[in-house]
């Protein structure tokens, strides 16, 4: 048996610690706003997004009448209340703590800033009258403060020093996967401006875009549309190329694949939602499959960028 390499001193203020029922407590609240997402394209996707025409309140009250339009929006703001709610707890629960490392400390400050600035979006996605900025940005966040939860996730899991211990990833696979995560970005804010300017059906045919022509405009809502495909294509094949570079890398190995699995399940629905005109279903399982990539490209960054059980540290320890 190997002794367990320690961190050096000036680093111990990184050492996660680990609780095994934050972590717990914080694996829920990532489901919870993978779900909250994922009720938020379904509310676009069902024309509900000004079914409350006020905000906070809906029609002045705090429990409106329902029907099937106001129910989604409704419920989508109930559920990103109790987001908001568990949220809070959780960070008060790590917060308190007396062991708290610099790095959870950064990961909660950058988390309560994103929901803040996510409850901002909300409400002036209402009050703009569904403006394209803020319902991208709305998209975007809500994404990024998913991430930020998962991080904290992995953050408080028990740490098993012989399993997390593993020679480092080389500095061109950290590179490529940090890359494929910056185009997942741009893709994700083309999506949200593919949803808020409707530009859905701009292409209302694969591959082509219209009447057998594939690039009739680079303006408007085709031009968008245009960016979001080739986008799409490109991020297929990053990923693809990260999933074969990380095929022996024990660390790598399974979330590259699932990355890649899911960027192709993506690009599939993509191309079946266009077919078929945009079905509500579709958009739903649209969105959660980007959440879901998201997330798994999140999970690959963070062991790219950690060598050991000092998960705390997005650097190696040599």
């Amino acid at each position: 048996m190997h002794p367990i390499p320690q961190a050096p001193h000036d680093q111990a203020s990184y050492r996660p610690q680990s609780d095994p029922r934050l972590a717990l407590g914080f694996q829920v609240l990532v489901i919870l706003t993978f779900c909250l997402i994922v009720l938020g394209a379904l509310v676009r996707a069902n024309g509900a997004g000004l079914a409350c025409p006020d905000w906070p309140l809906c029609f002045g009250n705090l429990i409106p009448e329902i029907d099937l339009q106001v129910g989604f929006e409704w419920s989508h703001r109930v559920l990103a209340g109790s987001v908001t709610a568990i949220f809070a707890f959780l960070s008060w629960s790590a917060w308190r703590s007396s062991t708290r490392s610099r790095y959870v400390t950064a990961l909660l400050t950058a988390a309560a800033v994103l929901i803040a600035v996510q409850i901002a979006l909300g409400a002036l996605t209402v009050w703009l009258k569904l403006a394209p900025w803020t319902v991208t940005a709305h998209l975007i966040t809500g994404n990024s403060f998913a991430s930020m939860t998962f991080l904290l996730a992995l953050a408080f899991r028990p740490c098993e020093a012989d399993r997390d211990i593993r020679p480092p990833v080389s500095h061109r696979k950290r590179l490529w996967i940090t890359a494929t995560a910056g185009l997942l970005l741009i893709q994700l804010g083309l999506g949200g401006l593919v949803s808020s300017q409707y530009a859905g059906m701009a292409c209302p045919e694969w591959p082509a875009c219209n009447g057998g022509v594939w690039f009739p405009a680079w303006e408007g809502g085709v031009g968008i549309h245009i960016f979001h495909r080739i986008t799409a294509y490109a991020l297929v094949v990053c990923l693809g190329v990260a999933a074969f570079g990380c095929r022996r890398d024990g660390r790598l190995r399974g979330a590259t694949a699932l990355a890649f699995a899911l960027g192709l399940l993506q690009a599939s629905i993509g191309v079946a939602s266009v077919i078929n005109g945009i079905p509500t279903e579709l958009t739903g399982l649209h969105t959660g499959l980007a959440a879901a990539l998201v997330l798994t490209l999140v999970f690959a960054l963070q062991q790219a960028w950690s060598s050991t059980c000092e998960r705390g540290s997005l650097s190696s320890t040599q």
